[in-house]
């Protein structure tokens, strides 16, 4: 017995064992360091023990794709992510495929607010996992699961990034997958930075395609009649430092100065619950402006859609996106947009529908917790609230641009290259 607490005193760390020593006369103290000590070290074990035993059951085998496709994402959230997880199974849905769906959304803390409209795969039933998750809470999800889900199933990840360069604490993440999807090639070329070789990353974008396309209806919204209603929305959990409502706001009261026509400003604003410092210094950045309302009202998808219809131009001064739903949506739904020029939304943003501001690229700061390093851009607000004067006054040139949004080749709005391209890339 005595050899055995010997071996065990031997097996702690050092730092502990130095203190049980300073804590002669207090035997207490050192027992509950001690103790502590061994509880770290289990709880340790078993993390290590579980990514073990979840890298194990996700490895590759190079299984060929198969029925059904699995989407494992936040489908019940309203939340971006949440939103293209859906689309995804929408669109495999609409490929004629057998569609099954993993909610992820109580995991990690966001509200199921949306029913989920497919079931969740039978236990026998292996096919293919696309994971609609980032790869820090892919690593949770199958450290947690042990990668019982992604056993002997072709296992595609689906990331999205905003920056030139994705995290290097990425990289563990590659063990469990496949192949690796992305929302634009911007994504794409970041990613691949840090992909091993043998890891195949490919844009896939969304099937915009599948949205509804409502007819406005301004009375729900409480618009006025004679207002050019200009739209601009972002999540808090996204950061207001990548979505930087704060330069829009800038470029938009500068540009009801120089415009001859009455407008108003909708700031759709998802998160202000979980972010209310952020969400009070908003509200005392427009408080004296009667022209730009806030607006916190949760919304489904189809009355999102709805409030997107009722609204003129979509306006977006991002720093940086990994794919930029809203502008996407706006383009689907038949509405100029106006947005930093840099990043994603430059792939679909075309010349005839869309103005891309100035920019001007600088180093990433003052949002650690996400986004640590890199670049991203800094919108020329100037040049924002020039082209917006123009929009806003220019009735005839705004129609124009309304109109060719029709002809906006990109593959999320064209339902026969979207799936031409799926096939390519599962054929099943």
């Amino acid at each position: 017995m005595k050899s055995a607490l010997l071996a065990l005193w031997r097996g702690l760390p050092v730092p502990v064992r130095r203190a049980a020593h300073l804590a002669a006369g207090a035997p207490g103290a050192a027992w509950r360091a001690i103790g502590e000590a061994l509880d770290e070290a289990a709880k340790a074990r078993k993390l290590r023990a579980a990514q073990a035993r979840a890298r194990r059951r996700a490895r590759r085998h190079n299984l060929p794709p198969a029925l059904p496709v699995t989407i494992v994402g936040f489908h019940g959230a309203v939340h971006g992510l949440g939103e293209g997880a859906r689309m995804l199974a929408r669109g495999f849905a609409d490929a004629g495929l057998a569609v099954r769906a993993i909610d992820l959304s109580a995991s990690v803390g966001f509200p199921i607010d949306l029913p989920v409209p497919f079931q969740a795969p039978a236990e026998t039933e292996r096919g293919v996992v696309i994971s609609h998750i980032n790869p820090p809470e892919l690593l949770r999800w199958a450290r947690k699961t042990e990668g019982r889900p992604l056993e002997r199933r072709r296992h595609i990840g689906y990331w999205a990034w905003e920056l030139e360069d994705a995290p290097a604490d990425w990289i563990p993440a590659f063990d469990l997958v496949d192949e690796v999807w992305t929302p634009s090639a911007f994504a794409a070329d970041a990613i691949r930075k840090i992909a091993p070789a043998r890891v195949k990353v490919t844009p896939a974008p969304y099937p915009l395609y599948l949205n509804p396309r409502p007819a406005p209806d301004r009375a729900r919204f409480a618009f006025p009649e004679d207002a050019v209603v200009v739209l601009m929305a972002f999540d808090l959990r996204s950061t207001a430092q990548r979505k930087n409502p704060y330069a829009a706001l800038a470029a938009f009261r500068k540009a009801h100065t120089l415009a001859s026509r009455p407008a108003l400003l909708v700031c759709k604003v998802v998160g202000a619950d979980l972010y209310p410092e952020t969400f009070q210094a908003l509200q005392d950045l427009v408080a004296d402006t009667p022209s730009i309302r806030l607006m916190t009202e949760n919304l489904s998808a189809d009355d999102m859609a709805l409030l997107t219809a009722s609204c003129d131009i979509i306006l977006s001064l991002h720093r940086s996106e990994g794919y930029g739903l809203l502008l996407a949506e706006g383009i689907w739904l038949g509405k100029p947009t106006l947005a930093t020029g840099w990043s994603s939304t430059a792939e679909f943003m075309d010349p005839a529908s869309s103005q891309r501001v100035d920019f001007t690229l600088i180093p990433v700061e003052g949002d650690g917790h996400i986004y640590r390093a890199g670049r991203w851009a800094d919108a020329d607000v100037d040049d924002a609230a020039a082209k917006l004067a123009r929009m806003l006054s220019d009735d005839t040139w705004r129609k124009e641009m309304a109109a060719a949004t029709a002809r906006n080749g990109h593959v999320s709005f064209d339902r026969e290259a979207w799936l031409r391209m799926t096939r390519g890339l599962l054929p099943l």
